[in-house]
C-alpha cells in the first residue's frame, strides 16, 4: 500500500502507510519507494535533511511492493 498519488495527505495516512509516526523528523533520511509513471519499474529515493512538502509523501511506500525482487513481505505484481 502506498499513500495516495494526490489529494490532502494527513499524518495518519502516512503514518498507516510508513510507521514511523506523525513528526516530519521521523523521515528525515529515510528511503522511501514508488511506482514511477505506470513502467515497468519502480524507484526509490530519500527523504531530504530538512523541511519538505507534504507531497513529497504522494505515492510512496516505505517498502518496494512493485518489484519482484522485494522481500517476501511486500505484494509484488508478478504475483509473489
Amino acid at each position: 500500500m502506498a499513500v495516495p498519488s494526490s489529494g490532502a495527505v494527513a499524518f495518519s495516512t502516512v503514518n498507516s502507510v510508513f510507521g514511523y509516526g506523525i513528526a516530519m523528523s521521523s523521515y528525515v533520511g529515510r528511503t522511501y519507494y514508488y511506482y514511477y509513471d505506470g513502467s515497468v519499474y519502480s524507484a526509490s529515493g530519500t527523504f531530504p535533511g530538512s523541511n519538505f512538502p507534504m507531497s513529497l509523501f504522494y505515492g510512496k511506500s516505505n517498502h518496494d511492493e512493485w518489484n519482484c525482487a522485494c522481500a517476501c513481505d511486500c505484494a509484488c505484481n508478478c504475483g509473489k
